[in-house]
């Protein structure tokens, strides 16, 4: 299993601050809660980010509203800063919270397995009432005062209805949801009519270093200085001549690129993963195991990865302060950088041929390199196929090589700014997201193409079309773009490539919103991912339709500024629960509909 790099820990739990120290960056919080600090009351349940007995309260900054967390899914290179409350911080100078209590005395649980995520849901609720009811005292709600039994009706409903977004996903084995969301739904309900006090979650001390980091200077101020020209000894150190003398520009350009790549990739590995015939062939989609690290066994694992090489690649972008880049292969486009046209296509021996040789390091692949003959049998297999002869001319390129000369750029950065950056972190994650493609990505894409891997069947044969083992459904590509200013056709795969398109689109909004705001939804676009995107593109899959994947001609983060891009964001989440809602008899029976729901009350709480 590849870990990621160690990570600065910079965390306050239940109102004490830890720090100093190092943990490993792609460790889960809950893991962390456990096994470091002994906090066993936050339980582990799917490890998948769907049951929710993890949940845990956060305020990412001292003075935000606090939010939910399944601490399963977040990593703890995300959790710097943040101020986490469990289960066991609950209780307040011996007394338990009001939403503890009223469990209690609902007797609202059996096993009890998942109250504790529950209790910290409900505080959550709890808080959130309270500070509605704070504005609304305070007149800063922007609503006309109603009469005292409207406002009571009005702040009943609006309770509920936050009951419902933020418990709707927990998940309860015994004795259902009704008494948990009764329990919670009177102490909310107090909390915003102020008839209870102590309803909040317990406050804390802000966290020392809790808030952002100064921003590097903007990009303008630091071209404006003068930028001494590359001397013959560092382009030699580079290995190639750049673009801009400036390492900066430099890094941008051939992060973006590599942005653009990663992106790509994820895409098409998803679409790939589409195209695989369940129930049959689940094991090498890998719907039902997307956990977070370890090596993929599978194509979602490795979906998965690329979407954390997108995040490392942005987060450095971000911290060199260039705007985060989600667009996807753009043209003209270099050629010695992209590794092959954008194509979306099923699953076949040509397309492994591709993700084989792109993903390899150039020793993997390299004839004159090859001592066995298994590895001298599998190159040549793996040229015939790519259709080059016993060499690529010319090759696609291999992803590896892009991060390399990345990090000999950033060194060329090192020696002329030392202080700006922390340079053996970024050089610790740039060589795991390079080792993770030429390792892992390569040994399963291999596997693949050789017909090794365990949940195929029938050796190199399968990938013939005609065998009976063959795990690919012939995907047929369109756009679910309809004619300008014509309406969703009311049919089913209409309906279910529009909703594709909309939950795609919002990921990639999410994530821009992410990577501006230190991973504060990675939560919320991973969940779209693997919920809604994955219940669309199945039941696409069935119809032997692909997902289209189509790009936002507005890009995803159109706005002015912040917030007006935090505005759209929430816009096209909102139009996909507009969308859902309006087209409900078309959706799969395990469409997520509460994800949509759940997204927009994160998004309100920034």
């Amino acid at each position: 299993m590849m870990q990621e790099p160690q990570t600065d820990l910079d965390l306050t739990v239940n109102g004490v601050r830890h720090d100093g120290r190092q943990v490993p960056g792609d460790m889960s919080l809950v893991h962390f809660l456990h096994e470091d600090l002994g906090l066993t009351g936050t339980k582990i349940g799917c490890s998948i980010g769907e049951c929710r007995a993890c949940t845990v309260a956060v305020r990412m900054r001292p003075g935000l509203p606090p939010v939910t967390r399944q601490s399963c899914m977040t990593s703890m290179r995300h959790a710097r800063g943040w101020e986490v409350t469990t289960v066991e911080g609950l209780e307040k100078d011996g007394v338990l919270h009001p939403v503890q209590q009223a469990f209690l005395d609902g007797d609202v649980f059996q096993c009890g397995y998942c109250a504790a995520g529950f209790a910290v849901a409900g505080s959550v609720v709890a808080e959130h009432a309270r500070r509605k009811r704070a504005e609304r005292e305070n007149g800063q709600d922007g609503q006309p005062e109603a009469d005292g039994e409207g406002r009571h009706e009005e702040d009943s409903q609006d309770t509920r209805d936050l009951v419902d977004t933020v418990l709707g996903p927990h998940v309860c084995r015994c004795t259902g949801y009704d008494r948990y969301r009764e329990a919670v739904h009177a102490v909310a309900l107090a909390a915003a009519d102020g008839h209870r006090a102590g309803d909040t979650i317990a406050e804390h001390p802000p966290a020392v270093n809790g808030t952002p980091p100064p921003a590097a200077p903007p990009l303008g101020i630091r071209a404006a200085r003068t930028v001494p020209r590359l001397s013959a000894e560092e382009s030699r150190r580079l290995g190639y001549t750049p673009m801009f003398d400036d390492p900066t520009l430099e890094l941008i350009r051939l992060l973006r690129d590599g942005a653009e790549i990663e992106h790509s990739l994820l895409v098409q590995y998803l679409y790939a993963a589409f195209s695989v015939k369940v129930p049959r062939f689940l094991q090498l989609a890998g719907w039902p195991s997307h956990r977070y690290g370890g090596r993929p066994l599978h194509l979602m694992g490795v979906a998965i990865e690329e979407m954390t090489h997108l995040d490392i690649v942005n987060s450095l972008l971000v911290e060199l302060g260039s705007a985060p880049h989600l667009g996807r292969q753009q043209f003209p486009y270099e050629q010695d950088i992209y590794p092959f046209d954008f194509v979306l296509e099923p699953l076949s021996l040509h397309s492994l041929a591709k993700y084989v040789y792109v993903e390899a390091s150039p020793r993997a692949v390299d004839p004159a390199q090859q001592h066995t003959p298994e590895d001298r049998a599998f190159v040549t297999r793996l040229y015939e196929v790519l259709g080059s002869g016993p060499a690529p001319t010319p090759p696609p390129n291999q992803v590896g090589s892009l991060y390399r000369k990345v990090t000999r750029v950033l060194e060329l950065l090192q020696r002329r700014e030392p202080d700006r950056l922390d340079y053996p972190a970024w050089f610790a994650r740039l060589d795991v997201l390079r080792e993770e493609g030429e390792s892992e990505h390569f040994t399963l894409f291999r596997a693949l193409f050789e017909g090794t891997h365990p949940a195929l069947l029938g050796g190199t044969d399968v990938w013939n079309p005609e065998s009976p083992d063959h795990p690919v459904l012939p995907l047929r590509h369109a756009s679910g773009l309809p004619p300008s200013g014509q309406p969703v056709p009311d049919e089913t795969v209409p309906v279910l490539r529009h909703l594709s398109n909309l939950h795609y689109w919002a990921v990639c909004m999410l994530l821009d919103q992410s990577y501006r705001r230190r991973g504060q939804f990675h939560n919320a676009a991973r969940r779209h991912m693997t919920g809604p995107l994955r219940s669309l593109g199945t039941a696409l899959a069935q119809r032997g339709e692909g997902i289209p994947f189509d790009t936002f001609v507005a890009g995803y983060a159109p706005g002015l500024g912040d917030a007006e891009n935090l505005r759209l964001c929430q816009g096209m989440v909102r139009q996909a629960a507009v969308a859902q809602e309006r087209y409900a008899r078309h959706l799969p029976a395990d469409y997520a509909h509460t994800c949509a729901l759940e997204t927009l009350w994160e998004l309100s709480t920034a």
